[in-house]
């Protein structure tokens, strides 16, 4: 299982379209696949280094996809062990807290849940947060299995799941709610169990670890523009363009409105 970093804020909610403007909706279910503004004007970007952003939506060539992709072949589904690998603490406290355990027991499956098979996922500062003590008045109970983000293959559906199926590829915050009794297995493991109506297919364009990277990280992006009311045809100035959220700003900007500045 492979781990990536990424730059978040920990607050979310559920999202609608940016303002008033008549644009594709987004929300926690992360079909991206943003079509672009075909009326957009010419775009001003302050790039610092050489930085560069990959549009999401858009396919890579095969040279880029070579370049870019750091996963192994997809996991195929097999039978699912009772015990599992995992990172997790059993009190609250610094990164020692922190350990690596060879049989922990896999989540079992609610009507409503499927149970990935993790591929890939990534950290935020929510889960430093949380590992603290930050929000214990509201968390779940320890010991905890830290992660919010996740990507990987379906091995198994509950029996009220009609979405997904076993082996399919998926991608998404595991926790409807960040703060809020997330999760006590988390995505720091080799299976997770999640709600259908949390996840989405993964895209083709991206490969596992792109996914995982995605979701908390565009939330925020996206929660934030809508808060600010910006809309088609305004301006907008994005400090540390190159953050895990900054970056998306700026590609959820790209596709959908007019002018950005960064």
């Amino acid at each position: 299982m492979e781990t990536i970093l990424t730059t978040t804020a920990s607050k979310l909610t559920i999202f609608h379209s940016i303002s008033s403007t008549k644009l594709n909706s987004f929300s926690r279910k992360f079909s991206v696949g943003f079509s672009g503004n075909k009326n957009r004007k010419k775009v001003t970007t302050l790039k610092q280094g050489s930085f560069s952003y990959l549009p999401l939506g858009v396919q890579a060539s095969a040279s880029q996809a070579a370049a870019s992709s750091t996963e192994a072949e997809p996991t195929k589904v097999g039978t699912v062990p009772s015990e599992m690998k995992a990172w997790l603490y059993g009190e609250y406290g610094g990164v020692d807290v922190l350990k690596f355990d060879e049989k922990v027991t896999v989540p079992q499956v609610k009507e409503d849940q499927v149970l990935i098979k993790v591929v890939a996922a990534a950290l935020n500062p929510v889960d430093g947060k949380r590992r603290q003590g930050k929000f214990k008045a509201t968390d779940s109970p320890l010991p905890t299995v830290p992660g919010y983000d996740v990507a990987g293959v379906v091995v198994k559906v509950g029996t009220q799941v009609k979405e997904f199926k076993e082996g399919d590829e998926v991608y998404g915050d595991i926790n409807e709610k960040a703060l809020e009794g997330p999760k006590q297995f988390g995505s720091l493991a080799e299976y997770t169990a999640v709600e259908e109506r949390l996840l989405a297919p993964k895209p083709k364009n991206l490969d596992f670890v792109q996914a995982a990277g995605l979701p908390l990280a565009i939330e925020t992006a996206y929660e934030g523009l809508e808060r600010t009311g910006f809309s088609a045809g305004k301006s907008i100035l994005v400090l540390n363009g190159s953050g895990g959220v900054g970056s998306l700003v700026i590609q959820v900007c790209y596709y959908y409105l007019e002018f950005f500045f960064s």
